[in-house]
């Protein structure tokens, strides 16, 4: 079974991702985010877990995957998942990957990608950060096993100095949580020397909403009425009423331009809100090293699973 598959794992015709392959080392993520979308599709998906044979699996997939296609890593575990600190999975996967000459983009909510810097600032690789929420606090109970804002802001910063271009995922954005404050956040996050922001609203998925309700009880009734009596069914998910996102996600963009970023949406219809070339910030991916040249077949989509 393949580890590196063709990304776009719910079909989405609101995704407007460019053509990517995705790869994680790990099945299941223990950050336990109350939002997290995994567990739809994952069994005991807080408890992370190495996939087996992972290394052989992923040298095996190089000699057959497309080298001009970029490698997201990753997306249904973070690759620096706090068992990464242990079992260092990920970062054998760096060595191979950039070595050969593919171009990577980190995602990760872990300032853990800093024991990688000598790898990353060599390699064809740029990190996406998530940081849902400046607040302390309200992080520790949305993402509780998630290192704090403030350690992910200071790398950032570390990365941006040793020359490793960044975005930020301001992702998800959840009414009464953490739909407020963009100025200061923004003015952080341009000051860290990131270059982009990509922000999405909260899609609802019952055993995840029910963790954020649990999590933020005070919020429930609000949550529910937006969610589940005047939102919309956007395919397997819960989106909120078209209104509030947009007017959300335009309030956040004009901040984002005004602090001379670039800008994009996740899964949300509103191709007109995009600034960049890319949505996913891909397009930072620097092109250090030459492509590895041996001939490949592609995966398709079928030849794996997440």
């Amino acid at each position: 079974m393949a580890v590196i598959t063709l990304f776009d794992p719910w079909g989405s015709p609101l995704c407007t991702c460019p053509r990517k392959y995705s790869l994680s080392a790990y099945t299941g993520c223990g950050h336990a985010c109350r939002y997290c979308y995994i567990s739809a599709y994952i069994p005991d998906a807080f408890r992370c877990r190495m996939k087996a044979g992972f290394i052989t699996r992923l040298q095996h997939d190089l000699r057959r995957i497309n080298p001009r296609l970029h490698i997201s890593i990753a997306n249904s575990s973070d690759p620096y998942t706090p068992l990464e600190a242990e079992l260092q999975l990920t970062r054998q996967a760096l060595q191979i990957v950039l070595s050969r000459g593919f171009r990577v983009q980190l995602i990760t909510k872990s300032n853990l990608v800093l024991r990688d810097l000598d790898l990353i600032q060599r390699g064809n690789c740029s990190i996406s950060m998530s940081i849902t929420t400046l607040d302390e606090a309200v992080a520790k109970r949305l993402e509780p096993n998630a290192p704090s804002p403030s350690e992910r802001l200071k790398a950032i910063k570390r990365l941006v100095r040793n020359g490793v271009p960044c975005s930020i995922r301001i992702d998800p954005i959840i009414p009464g949580i953490n739909d407020h404050g963009f100025e200061r956040f923004v003015k952080l996050i341009a000051g860290s020397g990131a270059s982009h922001i990509v922000a999405s609203t909260y899609k609802a998925k019952r055993d995840s909403f029910q963790r954020v309700i649990t999590a933020f009880p005070e919020l429930e009734e609000q949550l529910v009425q937006l969610y589940w009596r005047d939102g919309e069914r956007v395919g397997r998910a819960q989106y909120l009423p078209r209104a509030i996102r947009e007017g959300i996600l335009a309030n956040l963009k004009d901040v984002v331009e005004r602090a001379g970023l670039t800008y994009a949406t996740c899964r949300e219809g509103m191709s007109q809100l995009q600034s960049a070339r890319t949505c996913d910030g891909s397009h930072l991916i620097p092109n250090r090293l030459k492509p590895y040249s041996q001939h490949s077949t592609l995966l398709t989509r079928d030849e794996g699973t997440i």
